[in-house]
C-alpha cells in the first residue's frame, strides 16, 4: 500500500464512520432518514484538492477528530486488523455513507503473499451509489474498479464499472486459484452519496490461509499505521 494511498484512507477515517456490517438491511434502515431520495442532494462547491489520493468530504464532520489514533488501514484498530488477518482476510472495506460525502481512492495497492498454492475469494457489492453533480468533486469519473494482479504483473481479473454503471446495484462473488509469490489487490472508486446510505463492500480473503501467509500480512499491514 503506497504512502499516498494510506493518506487517502486516513482522510476517509477522519471523514466517515466505517460500519463493519454497513450494507446489511438493518444498517440501511438505521442510517436512513425520512427525506426523499434526491440525486442532486450533494451541492457543495468543494474544489478538487491537489493530491489525487484523497477522500473528499463535501461537508466536514465535527465529530471526525476523535478516536483517530492507533488506527490501521481502512480505519481498523490493531485488534480488529489482526482478527481480520486471522480469519483469512487480505482486505476488507464495508461502508455505508450518507449525503454530503464523496469518497474516492485512485489505485490503492494492497499486496499479499501466497506461500502455497491456494484460492482467493473476492466479494464486491454496492448499492445506492450516485453520480457526482459537479465535475470538480473528485479528479476522475465515477467508478468502482478492482483488479487482481499476479506476481508477473499480469491482471488476472478486473471488475470495472464506470459512469452511470455504478448507479445499478451490483453484487459479485468470485474465486481464483493463486500460485506462490507476491500478488496485488488494486482498488479504485469514486462516487457520491445521497439520503439513502450508499453502500460499498470490497473484501478479499484466502480460502485456506497458511501461518506464513498470515505472518506476512501482519508484518506488511502493521507497518502502515495511519
Amino acid at each position: 500500500m503506497t504512502k499516498k494511498t494510506r493518506a487517502a484512507i486516513v482522510f476517509l477515517s477522519l471523514s466517515i464512520l466505517l460500519s463493519l456490517s454497513g450494507c446489511s438491511p438493518a444498517a440501511k434502515q438505521k442510517d436512513s432518514d425520512s427525506s426523499s431520495y434526491n440525486k442532486n442532494a450533494v451541492t457543495d462547491s468543494t474544489d478538487v484538492p491537489k493530491t489525487a489520493h484523497e477522500i473528499v468530504p463535501l461537508k466536514s464532520d465535527p465529530a471526525a477528530d476523535s478516536d483517530i489514533y492507533d488506527r490501521y488501514e481502512y480505519n481498523l484498530t490493531k485488534k480488529e486488523l489482526l482478527k481480520d488477518i486471522k480469519q483469512g482476510y487480505i482486505f476488507r472495506l464495508d461502508t455505508a455513507l450518507k449525503k454530503h460525502y464523496a469518497p474516492f481512492v485512485t489505485q490503492g495497492n494492497w499486496p499479499f503473499y501466497v506461500h502455497e498454492q491456494n484460492k482467493i475469494s473476492l466479494e464486491i457489492s454496492f448499492s445506492n451509489l450516485l453520480m457526482k453533480p459537479k465535475k470538480n468533486i473528485f479528479p476522475m469519473d465515477e467508478q468502482v474498479i478492482v483488479e487482481i494482479i499476479s506476481p508477473d504483473g499480469e491482471t488476472v481479473y478486473c471488475f470495472e464499472k464506470t459512469g452511470n454503471e455504478i448507479t445499478k446495484d451490483t453484487s459479485v462473488k468470485k474465486k481464483f486459484s493463486v500460485t506462490e509469490g507476491e500478488w496485488m489487490l488494486r482498488i479504485s472508486f469514486g462516487y457520491c452519496c445521497g439520503n439513502i446510505p450508499a453502500c460499498l463492500k470490497i473484501a478479499a480473503a484466502y480460502e485456506n490461509p497458511t501461518k506464513d501467509d498470515m505472518n506476512w500480512l501482519k508484518k506488511e499491514r502493521l507497518a502502515h499505521k495511519i
